[in-house]
């Protein structure tokens, strides 16, 4: 019996020019045999491992995080494996960075345009706890994107920067359900329900919603949403005729969020570096990151925790999707681009 690895037939795909295709079907002929078993994909089971990005002349290090997509606690699957949540990740490298006094801060690198509500409130609370744990510094670059729920993770850091083409805001809360109903009279069709309660269907998309629906829909949003704008005045120490400009629930460039007091500065991510070992007291930080594999030409805009390539050659195999079009039932922090 043999075991294949199957990074290596990835690297045999690259190497050779192979098409993923006539791979698969090599495969499925050493299975059906049944003389081989075959490792599939990358594993997220080993510990993570530090990798240093920036050399500096003291030993103190400057830890970052990429937080990237959205806000989910859903593990990745793929078709060779399954990887952390994008949760699940962030925590890893936290309980990790933790237990080393040599990292003085974690720069959050955040492109993300929000996700679930309590996706983004465990990762707030997460951040708020390590940093009382720890006493280390939180420093925030915003990419593309940080809105909503990606900002709201944000009022955990020291210090928020973001560049000037940035997108940010969108403080608020959104339901979305669809209404089928008038396309379900057209075609002729009807669902039968059986309830014991007013609402216990609200928000099914085979009927319209009710008064009744609307003002529990409503009630729940204001309430999610009044705990956003609560820890954004509170960390950013804004006043009510400011926040009644967030409240609209727009979004801002980089340049203008620094205008309004959402965040702090402008600047780029090499600048980011710096200033956040500065922000720790500290001089000539090491720059490091977590990885499950070693990159070699690794930069600090490179993808942190990435999955190991033997899952790239697979690619053709995958149907993309817009995150966005996959959002499950709920409530969300979102900025809907």
């Amino acid at each position: 019996m043999k075991h294949i690895n199957l990074s290596y037939l990835s690297q045999l795909s690259t190497g050779c020019k192979l098409p993923a295709l006539v791979i698969i079907g090599l495969l499925s002929t050493v299975l059906l045999s049944g003389c081989a078993t075959i490792k599939l994909g990358q594993s997220y089971d080993k510990p993570i491992q530090e990798q240093v990005i920036e050399k500096g002349k003291s030993d103190d290090k400057v830890l970052i995080i990429n937080i990237n997509g959205l806000l989910s606690d859903s593990p990745k699957t793929g078709l060779l494996s399954t990887a952390p949540s994008l949760l699940d990740s962030v925590m890893m490298q936290l309980k990790k960075a933790e237990k080393d006094k040599k990292i003085k801060a974690v720069l959050l690198k955040i492109n993300s345009p929000g996700g679930g509500v309590t996706v983004s409130d465990i990762l707030y609370h997460e951040l708020m706890a390590f940093k009382e744990r720890t006493h280390k510094k939180i420093y925030v670059q915003m990419m593309d994107v940080a809105a909503s729920g990606g900002l709201y993770i944000a009022m955990a850091a020291d210090h928020i920067q973001a560049h000037p083409s940035t997108i940010t805001g969108s403080v608020g809360v959104i339901i979305i359900n669809a209404d089928l109903s008038g396309t379900m009279k057209k075609v002729g069709a009807e669902v039968n329900v059986y309830k014991t309660g007013e609402n216990k269907d609200m928000g099914s998309p085979f009927r319209q919603a009710s008064e009744s629906d609307k003002q529990v829909f409503q009630g729940l949003v204001d309430q999610m949403a009044n705990r956003f704008y609560e820890i954004v005045q509170t960390k950013r120490k804004l006043s009510d005729s400011q926040m009644a400009v967030l409240k609209t629930a727009r979004v801002f460039t980089g340049e203008t969020a620094v205008q309004t007091g959402l965040i702090d500065s402008l600047g780029y991510l090499s600048d980011a570096t710096k200033k956040a070992c500065k922000l720790a007291d500290s001089k000539d930080c090491k720059v490091v990151t977590y990885r499950f594999t070693e990159n070699a030409n690794a930069t600090s805009y490179s993808p942190s925790m990435q999955a190991n390539s033997s899952d790239q050659a697979w690619k053709i195999l995958d149907i993309p999707m817009l995150d966005q079009l996959k959002l499950k039932s709920g409530m969300y922090y979102l900025y809907l681009q």
